[in-house]
């Protein structure tokens, strides 16, 4: 028969904080304590903390020379040993029905977190010496117990180093990415499914309320549901990782699903191999290879663990199986992801973003409703800018149809589709000669030609243009690649403002005034291109290229971009030397012909070839015609240019 420790009471002294009173119904009276040296000093705290529980204590070794005699008096055992000596008792625990109460040694934080076990040692030994246990389901790979994981292959930041900080394992990931490759896997399902994929890693999650890997899959899971949850990870390429790294960073896990380069298996089984062996590590400890047949023990441990687990889920719990694997390589993509270097940019097969390709074709397909809305907001556009209106003009902006068409052609630049590059191209043309003859024929109807300040604000082009343009092309990339946001695709047209530009471009036609046409039909040109060079890139960069060979005519985009970014390079040199001089007039003082003339607003406009300026002056003596001549000529000695002077004066007191 085992020896019986007759346990002493406790002082307070003994412990950092003193433990609520339990009664004898709450604690266990009878258990056997199993430790290893590590832990030999735990007995006497033991003793202390239940004086009237009855220890019968074991070194590890000692432990396992009488099995027989422990299995046949035990009801309950606590086990404070390395995670090997951990495991046979547990298997020793679940072959002769005892419940168990875990105290880890102070290097298994692991174990404390895991298991949701207090800090404090004083509530740590009352926790496992409790009656209320929680019945748990065990993993078995390769006949081998997974307490809490199981790890196969890299998976950066998802197998992240104990103890370090959010910021220490994101660094650490970024180092670890270096080189890493993706691998032939095949996943087999109690189901009956097969999946062939390529992977850097994947690991069997178990117990696992709260760890990052259950915060990716929403927490899908129970342990007590008899199923197996894996997560695979398939980072296609390095911006993909980056976004993934951000996504953990922040700590958005499941707001949008699982992340674009998670997959995730639930299933009462699981078979795991490689293309070539790779090391099984189980919690913390590598012990076997692949392949690995994983099975459940459904409900086979009776065990102390802290409230929290509970939020792992309860049995009865839905035990359907379920796999998603739509961010993992198959098919296509497999053979060229499978042993290659993960790129910088992914290339994604067509049947992995189906339905953001079939809504661009239908974007890119010419249709009467397109016809009517670009004759509609051109219409609309050339008569807000002849009435000076920006509302009407910003009306217009959010009828006009073109942004779709233009979004779709650089999805055809982009992956070399010759027919959505061919209709997104005639629809856009299309949709520009309709504007421009719009725009002619109200201005052919207008009996009068005004100037307006709408009309002038589309004959100065720039580099700020240039921005916008790039900006709403990514926007518009952006919007139209996630369901959820797609209606802020309006915004992003009315932000750019395709149609007004073209509208004063027709005006100019119907006028024969070249200049109109050239510098509106600029601004135009220059948001076109901006938008698709930006939407091009954009797309290359969420994933949505096929292979290398977008780069051709990514580069012709992009020297395109070159070449019309020379003229307004010399336009907003041109802004912002007339800015700064507008500036240097504000408030000084002018001494003409022995009167002070002050400069309260100033503001150059360019008409034409051209540049008049717009004054209001100050002055306290009346102005003649030769005071106002002599001041003009001050003005114009800081511009090479010939300028007409429109000075309206304000006389002081």
């Amino acid at each position: 028969m085992c020896s019986r420790v007759r346990v002493l009471h406790a002082t307070a002294g003994d412990f950092q904080q003193q433990h609520k009173p339990v009664s004898m119904q709450d604690h266990i009276t009878d258990a056997v304590f199993v430790y290893s040296p590590e832990s030999a000093d735990l007995r006497e705290s033991l003793s202390k903390h239940f004086p009237d529980t009855r220890i019968a204590a074991f070194p590890f070794g000692e432990f396992l020379k009488k099995q027989d005699e422990i299995a046949s008096q035990a009801e309950h055992i606590v086990v404070s040993a390395t995670m090997a000596e951990l495991k046979a008792v547990i298997r020793f625990a679940i072959e002769h029905d005892l419940s168990t109460g875990v105290l880890p040694l102070s290097s298994q934080k692991n174990l404390t977190r895991y298991f949701r076990l207090p800090d404090k040692l004083d509530e740590q030994i009352e926790l496992a010496l409790g009656r209320e246990t929680q019945v748990r389901d065990l993993i078995l790979c390769n006949d081998e117990l997974v307490l809490f994981k199981a790890t196969i292959g890299r998976l950066p930041v998802i197998d992240a180093i104990e103890g370090l900080s959010r910021w220490q394992n994101f660094r650490n990931a970024l180092a670890r990415f270096r080189g890493i490759r993706l691998l032939g896997f095949e996943f087999g399902t109690a189901g009956g499914r097969k999946i062939e994929t390529a992977a850097t890693g994947c690991m069997i999650v178990h117990h696992h309320a709260g760890s990052l890997a259950a915060r990716l899959i929403a927490n899908d899971g129970s342990s007590a549901d008899g199923m197996i949850s894996l997560v695979v990870a398939a980072p296609l390429s390095v911006i993909g990782y980056l976004r993934f790294l951000l996504r953990i960073l922040t700590g958005n896990f499941s707001s949008r699903g699982i992340p674009s380069t998670i997959g995730y298996i639930k299933s009462s089984g699981l078979t795991i191999d490689s293309e070539v062996p790779l090391a099984v590590e189980i919690d913390g400890e590598s012990v076997t290879r692949t392949p690995v047949k994983c099975e459940v023990l459904p409900r086979a441990l009776r065990i102390n663990t802290g409230p929290a687990l509970d939020g792992a889920g309860e049995a009865g719990q839905e035990t359907k199986e379920r796999v998603d694997i739509r961010n993992l390589p198959i098919g296509s993509e497999l053979t060229k992801a499978r042993k290659r270097a993960v790129p910088f940019f992914s290339y994604a097969s067509e049947e992995r973003f189906k339905d953001l390709f079939v809504a661009l074709r239908e974007d890119a397909r010419m249709s009467g409703a397109y016809v009517v809305l670009m004759i509609l907001s051109t219409l609309l556009a050339t008569i807000g800018l002849y009435q000076n209106s920006t509302s009407v003009v910003i009306g217009a902006m959010l009828l006009a149809p073109l942004m779709s068409p233009i979004v779709s052609l650089s999805m055809g630049i982009l992956r070399h589709e010759q027919e959505l590059f061919r209709r997104s191209a005639t629809k856009v043309v299309a949709g520009v000669a309709l504007a421009l003859a719009s725009a002619v024929f109200i201005t052919l109807l207008f009996p009068y030609k005004p100037v307006t300040n709408e009309m002038i604000a589309r004959l100065s082009p720039s580099l700020l243009d240039l921005g916008v343009a790039i900006f709403a092309g990514i926007a518009g990339a952006y919007t139209k690649s996630y369901k959820e946001i797609l209606q802020s695709l309006a915004g992003v047209a009315i932000a750019v403002a395709l149609v007004p530009p073209l509208a004063v471009a027709g005006i100019g036609l119907g006028r024969a005034d070249p200049y109109f046409f050239a510098q509106a039909f600029l601004l135009f040109s220059t948001n076109l291109v901006g938008i698709l060079v930006a939407a091009t890139l954009t797309f290359r960069v969420l994933g949505y290229s096929p292979a290398i060979r977008s780069k051709r005519r990514l580069g012709y985009a992009v020297m395109l971009l070159a070449l019309i970014s020379i003229p307004l390079y010399l336009t907003f040199e041109n802004i912002a030397e007339e800015i700064q001089w507008e500036h240097s007039w504000q408030k000084e003082r002018f001494l003409v012909n022995g009167k002070y003339i002050i400069v309260k607003e100033a503001e150059i406009v360019s008409q034409r070839d051209r540049k008049v300026v717009l004054m209001d002056i100050l002055a306290r003596e009346r102005l003649t015609r030769d005071d106002l001549n002599d001041f003009k000529e001050k003005i114009q000695r800081n511009f090479s240019k010939k300028l007409v002077i429109r000075a309206n004066i304000i006389y002081i007191l």
